[in-house]
């Protein structure tokens, strides 16, 4: 299967409000066809926080919210590991977002999801990464970056 990075210009925020929708409209279209989840992971602690939709993603179970990395690695396909932790290095320590295709286990064999995260500033911390993850349906591995606001 083709691996492809891309370098993305940032793209305009859109906003919702200008066509009448609320943020509360668009997260609840978002999830209504898939699981489509959202985590962050503390730079300094390593703390990683998820969703309810993430842990079923990802056949996890949680009952305060968080992630363990060592299980959460298990479920992603091996080769796909590598592009992933790459993703989390450019983004902690380039301040970048980006976006991951990647394959996950699951019960009937191996499903793919796709991950877009972005460098958050926290202050009196190193930040953190906030992101979500979904199903994804296409089948390419990709991943992408944007170096900001800019």
């Amino acid at each position: 299967m083709p691996l492809r990075f891309d370098q993305l210009d940032h793209k305009e925020f859109q906003d919702c409000a200008s066509v009448g929708m609320s943020e509360h409209e668009v997260v609840e279209l978002a999830q209504s066809f898939r699981l489509y989840g959202f985590w962050s992971i503390d730079l300094d602690s390593g703390l990683f926080r998820a969703t309810s939709d993430v842990f079923r993603l990802f056949n996890m179970h949680s009952e305060d919210g968080r992630m363990n990395l060592a299980e959460f690695r298990q479920h992603i396909h091996p080769d796909d590991l590598p592009i992933i932790m790459e993703c989390f290095e450019r983004c902690s320590s380039q301040h970048q977002s980006y976006h991951v295709i990647y394959r996950i286990k699951r019960d009937t064999g191996w499903r793919f999801a796709r991950t877009v995260g972005k460098y958050r500033e926290k202050p009196g911390t190193s930040g953190e990464i906030v992101g979500i993850t979904y199903e994804f349906f296409e089948r390419l591995r990709t991943a992408a970056f944007s170096d900001g606001d800019e």
